[in-house]
This record gives C-alpha cells, structure tokens and sequence, in this order.
C-alpha cells in the first residue's frame, strides 16, 4: 500500500519530496536508502509530536515548524552520491541549493535546515547547533539489533573480503561495540527518548559474546548472483533458498521437492519431468539454464539477507533482513516487462519494496520506472544495486504477477499451477 500523508506537513511539499527526493535515494547503499529515509521521517515526525506536547526532554515544550522537520529527515543523506565520509556537509548543502524549496521556507529557515542536515552524524563530536539538528540526529539512529548487527556483517564481508567466518565476526561484534556498547561514540540527543530503551536493550546483548556468536550464526546472504540473460524479458522472484543440504543444483529452485521446474517442463514441453535427470533425484543444470537463457528468463530472489529463525525451507520462519533493490535489477535488464512473485512471501515483500497493492494470486498490478539516471555510491556489494553511472534510460511500465507458490505444500495441482503461470509467461 502507499505511504499516507503526514497531517502536519504540507501537502504540496510533501509531494515535491516524494517526486523529486525520494527517488533519488533508490540506487543509494542499504544503509542510505529511501527505505532508510522513510524511516527516519517517521521517527522525526514522532519526536516532533512528542517535543510539541512536552512529553520528551524533561517535559518541555518546544514550538516547532513540522515542515522544517520533514524536510530535513527527507535530505540528511542526499548527499552520500558525492561520497559517504563528507555527505553530511554534502547534503546540507544540496538542501540548501534546491530553489523549489523556497516556497515553502524563508532563507533563515534554509540555513537552520542545512545546519540541522550537516550536524546529524553519530560520529560528531560536537553537540548540534539547534532542535531540528538534534531531532534528526536522535531519528537517524538505527537501535535495532538485527538491522546493525546485519549491516555490520555486510560491511565487513564486502571490505574484507580476505577475512574468515571467524574474522567477519569479530570484526562486525567490534563495531557494534566500539558505536553502541558501554563508552561507545554513539550518544543520545535525548536521555528520555525510545532510543534510550533500545540501546540499553542492545548493550545488553553485546555483553555475551556467545550470544553474539549464535545469533551470527542465524543470518544468511544470498548464496547466487542474479541470472540475468542479455534478453531478460521476464523475473522470477522467490523469498529465498532453501538450506544448502537441500540442494539438488546449484542454481534457482534447487530443491527437487520444488515443483518450479516441472512446472516450467509442463507448461513449454508438456512434460514435468523434462528437466529431471532420468534416475536420479535432480534437476538437469545445464538443461535448465540453456533453456532460461533462450526464453529470456532473469532469476532471483526479493531478500538478499534473511535471518533464518529454524533450519529448514519454510518462509514462514524467514525473517528478511536486506530486500533486493529490484527496481536497480531492473535498471540491468532494459528489455524485461514483466517480475513474476512465486510465492506469497516474496509477493509481499515486492509490492513493499515497489510500493505497489499485493496482486491476488493469479492476478497482477502495473508500476513505472521513471526516466532517470542516479548517482550512485556502494557501501558493501548487493546484487541489484548498479555499480557504476548508468546512461539515462526512458520511462517504462513493468507487470507484477503473483504466482502460486511452487512448493508442494501449496495446495494446488501441479496443472493448474502451470496454467496460472502461462498468463504471466504467455509472451515467451
């Protein structure tokens, strides 16, 4: 479903930013990203309420301007294209030069703003130079274990590359203590906010070492590259793989009590058992990627990391940490019109992240990508995010399909899953 408006905050700004803003932090790093950012508008717009009622801070109340507020969480890390270590300054900056936005602002509230954006870092050392700067500063902060614990790992996987398991972990643990643990850098704008129970929460945590260890253990990145052929005309998205001993191939679907493949051997060779391997309990590889490079078959899955709460394939104990950027997907794939869900989970997740209606199954709805090319900067690798400056590239409609799922636990013939998928795959 689509965000509602903030009640306090104008509406035409609010459309400006959602038009002209937002978008832009789409091709920005997992931890810039406009998900990031909708987060920290919301928890800046609940500070507010909370500083306009007297009810934070010691109880005192303060007069705030909502738009000044709203505006300020929308633009805090605009700047991290011009790089990460000074996109504070970028950023403020970048607000600051936006001329639309003096319709709504005077020039002293401008600079309050850019002043606000350029002090919100957790690293400062210096205290911020006003409210607005302390509202975002307490908003911008993520006190979620498995949200920094898996951004830590991600970091640390994609800078050091080089490193063990073992290495990885403790390089990820001494982040989150040297930031969030006893004496750490991080430090609260308001002693009596949410965040102060989170992060007693968090420190807690990060006192047990095994503790630590185990959870490490839960989280999973996507273990495949997306398969993306040069004629990609379709993506078939999943939730995620099932563990690695369940394997029967090394590609999408390697399950061979997943149906996915028989399905496909039904419905373009009247045969379910096309792909299988004749006497054996696997998928024929070769064949099966030969014949998604000829239809023009993209694959992955909408998590690239999930924490997988028990050991086995079901999604209902898949807690997705990092979600795909699909749209950057397909910003790789210019000649795809079509994203396929294939299964409940993963049809949730996509319409969240693509901020479109769940299709009921068998049935689809229609997004755009807009006309634009981004600047883009990569904190840690994940598929789906674009690795360098891409050409500008014309609007274009996609069709989101949800598909019954392919496992076998999902109530329906095998026949009448192959027949709802041909209306997604009709054009191949």
């Amino acid at each position: 479903m689509r965000r509602s408006e903030i009640p306090e905050v104008n509406a035409q700004l609010q459309q400006y930013v959602a038009e002209n803003v937002l978008p832009r932090y789409d091709s920005y790093d997992k931890a810039h990203s406009r998900r990031h950012i909708q987060s920290v508008i919301d928890q800046s717009m609940e500070i507010f309420r909370k500083l306009s009622a007297g009810q934070m801070d010691g109880g005192r109340r303060y007069e705030l301007n909502p738009d000044m507020v709203y505006a300020i969480a929308a633009y805090h890390d605009i700047g991290v294209c011009e790089g990460r270590e000074y996109h504070h300054l970028s950023s403020g900056r970048m607000l600051e030069e936006d001329v639309r936005l003096r319709q709504w602002f005077t020039e002293e509230q401008m600079h309050v703003m850019r002043e606000a954006v350029e002090d919100h870092r957790s690293s400062n050392k210096s205290w911020p130079r006003s409210i607005y700067g302390r509202i975002v500063s307490e908003a911008d902060k993520v006190i979620d274990f498995d949200t920094v614990f898996s951004r830590a790992i991600l970091y640390a996987r994609a800078h050091y590359s080089e490193m063990t398991d073992e290495g990885i972990f403790r390089k990820s643990y001494g982040h989150l203590l040297d930031k969030y643990g006893d004496g750490g850098y991080m430090h609260l704008q308001f002693s009596d906010s949410p965040n102060a129970v989170r992060l007693a929460e968090l420190r807690e945590k990060l006192r047990d070492p095994e503790l630590m260890r185990r959870e490490y253990s839960l989280f999973e990145v996507h273990p495949l590259e997306p398969f993306m052929p040069e004629n990609a005309r379709v993506l078939l998205l999943g939730s995620f793989p099932p563990p690695h001993e369940r394997w029967s191939m090394e590609f999408f679907y390697p399950n061979f009590q997943n149906d996915m493949w028989r399905i496909m051997g039904l419905l373009f060779y009247g045969d379910k058992e096309h792909f299988v391997v004749p006497g054996q309990k696997c998928f024929d590889y070769d064949r099966v990627v030969d014949f998604c490079r000829r239809k023009g078959i993209a694959l992955y899955d909408a998590a690239y990391m999930v924490k997988r709460l028990r050991g086995n394939a079901s999604d209902n104990f898949l807690k997705i940490i990092e979600p795909t950027d699909i749209r950057s997907l397909l910003s790789r794939m210019p000649l795809c019109r079509t994203v396929v869900s294939t299964g409940g989970k993963s049809a949730e997740q996509i319409a969240s992240i693509l901020n479109v209606p769940v299709p009921p199954v068998g049935g689809s709805v229609h997004f755009t990508l807009p006309a634009e090319s981004r600047c883009v900067l990569e904190e840690y690798s994940s598929p789906g995010s674009p690795e360098h400056l891409s050409e500008p590239k014309a609007a274009r409609t996609v069709r989101f399909y949800r598909m019954p799922s392919s496992s076998r636990a999902y109530p329906l013939p095998l026949e009448k899953k192959a027949a709802a998928y041909s209306t997604a795959l009709i054009s191949l």
